[in-house]
């Protein structure tokens, strides 16, 4: 296995990373690597504790064994600057790479995007973190949507991770961001909501061996950095809430004032920090002002001791959210190859606080992460490099965890990680397909398995047409509905029932949707997970052709090509529904359904083979899918071609039946 050839032998030594790999290992880490980061953060040598905030847990993925949010959840494909391209979706993957998905993110996660429910994930990360030195994780919980903010959310994913986390010995602490939610659910911030929402989390669960105690107390991390809660509120709400659950280890995050630090149940207040730098001149570009931010901590700290307060340090190890949101020429800081980080560090050392807290853990959609990743500062090699960082600051050697089960792990990364294929991997993945006169042509991606056939299907897709509603393997109940067009009108939903695909078990189908309309077509469908919760809503399985990469057509139609993953059809009606996805009339004008186990042309390949001629085995002028084929017969990522200069036929209406 790959990863504990990489990993298992490896020792630090100073500045001085030492790997013993194998040489199909060189290209993924870097060989006695000297590492001035490292160097430098052994020097700190921290006596005490460290820890790390925003842990989050909001990553929805639709992969490995029981998702806990079954669709993409909060990973999304890129987005430059909050603009969006249809040719860079999460289903896609970067030039040449089978392996990297496009992401919203700077950086990429060692195991890929991945489901935050996963008991093996959750367990990886705390032992990650554990071996990084870190005290403990604080995980960052919100406020209920589908109420007035009373209670939070996820909870179940909380209730697990305390459960590992006793396993483990290795409690974690929470992190309430509340004061960033006010535009989600601005009830959520309304003192009886808030004093209900807290109250009732630490009365059940503070006692938890799986909750991180200081002094024996339940420790709970409030940010008010904006002031959002004034200081008789704080008093107020911190008073009620010691009444109902007991006391607490209270830190709170803000700048120091004496109103507030008069309040006898706070704990620590971790003040001013190195994030700043974001909101003042250059505005993260640097040169930075250490030095005005020193005397800001300083300030800080003899306030906080003033009023016999413990005096907390947060540290970030650097900033970028431009693959997400933020604005071009601000919101960035710059990593410096780790030195920026060890800055921070080094500075909170010499004020000698009582506690440090780095961030962000595992925030990628901000750049600001710790969590083992392939890609920090660009890809450099070294997947731990902050972990040793961190460890390194603590006088200690950073040991890798041994990897999530194979299952939880997005299938497309597997190969790389594992170094041999099984069935459930990801296939072979070709990319720059194209038909050249009677010839397909591709090109190879590295990093999957090696492909033995491609397979050719168009005669056995499932179609769909309004002119034909009920004739084919795609059918369609409320026929009085439609019209030549497909138009789907506001408020109205087309009802499918799918006899083409009967699954047996949940199965991974991709929909081919034709459309003439800017408005985005919902289609909800039956899976092995029926119903589920996003925030406030119940959902079904869903996707919808907003945000997902198209083919457009001579006419100016878009055909989209999306995965229906976990699809379990029975032929019965409520398969898939069909409606506009914000109520808004649009048209669907086609569906085509493609099965992996469709069977229809084979065409041998190799590595070597890239440009085959196909007009001897189909019509190019009509849709066919093409996918590759390892030699356990795991399938690639389908590639639907659509001839962009043919114009459909026309269809007819298919009420002209009824009059027959």
């Amino acid at each position: 296995m790959i990863y504990k050839k990489l990993f298992k032998r490896s020792f630090f030594l100073g500045g001085l990373i030492l790997f013993f790999t194998p040489l199909d290992a060189q290209n993924d880490i870097k060989l006695n690597q000297y590492d001035s980061a490292i160097e430098a953060a052994s020097k700190i040598e921290f006596k005490i504790p460290v820890q790390a905030r925003e842990w989050h847990i909001w990553w929805g993925a639709p992969l490995g064994l029981n998702p806990s949010v079954p669709t993409w959840e909060h990973w999304k494909g890129l987005k430059r600057f909050g603009k969006f391209d249809p040719t860079t979706t999460i289903e896609e993957t970067v030039p040449g790479s089978a392996w990297r998905r496009y992401l919203n993110c700077v950086g990429y996660p060692l195991i890929g995007p991945y489901d935050s429910g996963q008991e093996d994930i959750i367990r990886w990360q705390l032992e990650t973190a554990k071996n990084a030195g870190l005290d403990c994780l604080h995980i960052h919980l919100w406020p209920s949507l589908w109420d007035e903010g009373t209670d939070f959310t996820p909870l179940p994913i909380f209730d697990k991770a305390l459960s590992i986390a006793e396993k483990m010995n290795y409690p974690i602490a929470v992190h309430d961001e509340i004061m960033f939610r006010k535009s989600n659910n601005p009830k959520s911030q309304e003192l009886k909501n808030v004093i209900s929402r807290t109250a009732s989390l630490i009365k059940i669960y503070g006692s938890h061996p799986g909750w991180k105690k200081i002094d024996g107390l339940p420790v709970y991390y409030f940010q008010n950095s904006n002031k959002w809660m004034t200081a008789n509120d704080m008093f107020t709400y911190m008073t009620t809430v010691e009444k109902i659950a007991g006391p607490i280890y209270w830190i709170v995050e803000m700048g120091a004032e004496d109103e507030y630090l008069k309040i006898p149940q706070i704990k620590m207040l971790l003040g001013p920090n190195n994030s700043w730098f974001l909101h003042t001149t250059p505005y993260g570009v640097g040169p930075h002002p250490w030095d005005d931010l020193r005397k800001d901590l300083l300030r800080t700290k003899t306030m906080t001791k003033k009023f016999g307060k413990k005096f907390g340090i947060l540290v970030y190890a650097k900033f970028n959210n431009n693959n997400d949101r933020g604005q071009p020429g601000r919101g960035q800081i710059d990593a410096e190859d780790g030195m920026f980080y060890v800055k921070g560090l080094k500075m909170a050392k010499e004020l000698n606080p009582d506690l440090v807290i780095v961030t962000q853990w595992n925030d990628f959609e901000e750049g600001g992460f710790i969590e083992p990743a392939w890609d920090y500062d660009g890809f450099n090699g070294d997947p731990f490099k902050y972990c040793r960082i961190t460890a390194a600051s603590i006088g200690k050697s950073f040991t890798p965890a041994p990897l999530p089960k194979r299952e939880q792990i997005d299938p497309l990364i597997r190969h790389k990680l594992f170094g041999n294929t099984i069935i459930g991997d990801c296939g072979p993945i070709f990319q720059s397909s194209k038909i050249n006169g009677k010839n397909l042509e591709w090109r190879w991606c590295e990093g999957s398995g090696e492909p033995i056939e491609m397979r050719l299907i168009q005669s056995k897709l499932l179609r769909w047409t309004p002119s034909s509603p009920v004739t084919g393997p795609i059918k369609i109940s409320n026929i009085s509905q439609l019209d030549q067009k497909g138009t789907l009108k506001e408020k109205m939903e087309f009802r499918f029932y799918v006899t083409g695909v009967i699954c047996e078990k949940a199965k991974n189908l991709w929909i081919g949707i034709r459309t003439s309309s800017e408005v985005s077509i919902k289609i909800t469908y039956r899976s092995e997970t029926e119903n589920y919760r996003v925030d406030s809503r119940w959902e079904r399985r869903r996707i919808e052709t907003e945000k997902n990469a198209f083919i457009t057509t001579k006419n100016s139609e878009k055909i989209y090509w999306i995965p229906m993953r976990g699809t379990k059809f029975t032929g019965w009606e409520g398969d898939m529904t069909a409606s506009s996805a914000n109520g808004q009339s649009c048209e669907l004008r086609e569906i085509i359904i493609w099965d992996p186990d469709m069977q229809e042309i084979s065409v041998p390949v190799s590595w070597s083979i890239q440009n085959t001629e196909i007009s001897k085995y189909l019509d190019i002028q009509k849709p066919f899918v093409a996918c590759a084929y390892d030699k356990i017969g795991n399938p690639g990522i389908p590639r639907l071609f659509y001839n962009a200069n043919t114009t459909p036929s026309p269809t007819k209406d298919p009420m002209d039946l009824l009059k027959k």
